[in-house]
């Protein structure tokens, strides 16, 4: 009988000595993406999620598009990993919502540096158009978005750390058809 606690007390204590090993791997990754969230009226900064990923590898962004006869929805991947990044449902004549992530940091949660990074070359913004009728202004004003978050600090490490990365767009809307863009928001999309 002692045999057999001892036995289940070792494989209780490996068991529990590997989940901290593979928590700790995921919080020390260098594996990273940031979602940031821009009100696409007033170009506010109104929050951000960092995603840390265990493997590293090349970065593309690849998506599931249901478009919203009624409801409809769409996922964000990071497509080499085969990763989640976002998810929000779309809905004709009413409002749907983000689910992932399930929580944003709010803007006050974000270090600031003291001063602003300028604008990068526009040529470095890519729109993410998971559709061929996916909805983006003619005109986009890359500068008033990149006032929002060029002053945080994780952007600056970002940009640093990847200039040549894309700066990706997205324009969530998840109101269509008489659809209000006061509940639609940028989302800025940067890999270190």
């Amino acid at each position: 009988m002692k045999k057999y606690f001892y036995l289940s007390f070792l494989i209780v204590g490996l068991l529990c000595a590997c989940t901290e090993d593979n928590n700790e791997q995921s919080s020390n990754s260098n594996n990273k993406v940031v979602l940031l969230k821009v009100d696409f009226l007033t170009n506010t900064f109104e929050g951000g999620k960092e995603i840390s990923f265990d493997s590293n590898a090349n970065f593309t962004i690849s998506h599931d598009y249901n478009p919203p006869g009624d409801f409809g929805d769409i996922q964000l991947y990071y497509q080499e990993l085969d990763e989640l990044i976002f998810d929000g449902t779309i809905v004709w004549m009413g409002l749907g919502l983000r689910s992932f992530p399930s929580s944003l940091m709010g803007p006050n949660d974000f270090s600031q540096t003291s001063t602003g990074l300028p604008l990068p070359d526009t040529t470095l913004f890519e729109n993410l158009m998971y559709d061929t009728y996916a909805y983006y202004p003619d005109s986009i004003n890359h500068q008033s978005i990149w006032n929002a978050i060029g002053q945080l600090e994780i952007v600056s490490e970002y940009r640093i750390s990847n200039p040549s990365e894309p700066i990706h767009l997205f324009l969530y809307t998840p109101s269509v058809g008489v659809g209000d863009p006061a509940d639609w928001d940028w989302y800025i999309i940067l890999k270190n």
